[in-house]
């Protein structure tokens, strides 16, 4: 019998036109994740039947769901594309992507290699709860994706007619040499920047309803974009537009091959209760900021991405 490795593990999707149908023939790509997983979650009660035995009599099946988080290097590509839009639940127009109001949604499917037959997991009804970046001094450009999924389905063939595209080879970002164009509105010096961190949240829920064990489509929050800043310091000017609760747009370039790079905009940003973090005889005095992107009536969204930039 052969046991199943996670250096083998497949991660394809596939967009779909309802929620929790996945699509006849499916013409699934392949994911480009480090670590992570989706699974069942199962919602259960105990019986309170009181017998003179003192026994449970049952525990009871309520409910069942699906989700998980996967980690990924950034680079570009259909992957990280459809992560984007499926965030910002928008849609990609002349390579620009607001905020939005869509409710996109996938099957995803993990593949565990097992020789003559392999597992299959189907997790159709997959939308994105939330989506982070990482940018850190000399490191990887990372992220990572929750998803809360309607089922999980296990086969051990594929579906009818799925196709698989292999995965991208665009190569990875690192924050040394591909992030461009860092700036934190007109503040003055501008910002030295040693980590960035950028999180959309949209805070997904559960609709359970009488008569089925499985969520109809999720209901979401607001678009809840924040993030934070670490800055050496080196003037008042930044700790000051904290004190002042002021605001700025932040933006920045991320990717390696021109015409094939990412730009971010947060048209308005509002700083939160940042901090000049003094630290030890072996520290730099950094600026640490948390900060939330608000509505900007100008580009009528919270944050916008560009795709395909020189």
């Amino acid at each position: 019998m052969m046991f199943a490795d996670g250096s083998g593990v497949r991660v394809a999707y596939v967009p779909e036109t309802d929620f929790g149908v996945t699509p006849a023939t499916p013409a699934f790509k392949t994911g480009r994740v480090t670590s992570g997983g989706l699974r069942t979650n199962k919602t259960t009660v105990t019986s309170d039947e009181r017998q003179a035995d003192r026994n449970v009599r049952d525990e009871i099946l309520t409910g069942l769901g699906a989700g998980g988080t996967y980690n990924f290097e950034f680079a570009a590509g259909d992957f990280m594309d459809t992560l984007l839009s499926c965030a910002l639940r928008g849609a990609w127009a002349s390579d620009v992507l607001k905020n939005d109001v869509l409710a996109p949604s996938l099957t995803i499917e993990e593949t565990l290699e097992l020789g003559a037959t392999d597992s299959f997991s189907r997790f159709p009804g997959s939308m994105v709860n939330t989506l982070s970046l990482s940018i850190g001094a000399r490191e990887k450009v990372t992220g990572s994706v929750a998803l809360l999924s309607q089922k999980e389905i296990l086969s051990t063939s594929i579906v009818t007619g799925a196709t698989y595209t292999a995965p991208g080879t665009d190569p990875i970002a690192n924050a040394s040499n591909n992030v461009a164009a860092l700036t934190v509105g007109t503040i003055n010096p501008a910002p030295r920047i040693k980590t960035l961190s950028l999180e959309v949240n949209n805070g997904l829920r559960q609709r359970p309803e009488v008569g089925s064990l499985y969520s109809s489509i999720f209901g979401a929050d607001r678009c809840n974009v924040t993030g934070s800043i670490a800055a050496y310091f080196e003037s008042n000017a930044l700790y000051q537009a904290v004190l002042a609760h002021g605001s700025a747009a932040l933006s920045f370039t991320l990717g390696v091959d021109a015409g094939k790079r990412y730009s971010f905009v947060l048209p308005k940003i509002r700083f939160g209760d940042g901090e000049r973090a003094v630290g030890g005889n072996t520290d730099d005095v950094m600026v640490n900021i948390p900060f939330r992107a608000i509505f900007d009536p100008v580009t009528a969204c919270s944050i916008q991405v560009t795709r395909n930039v020189a």
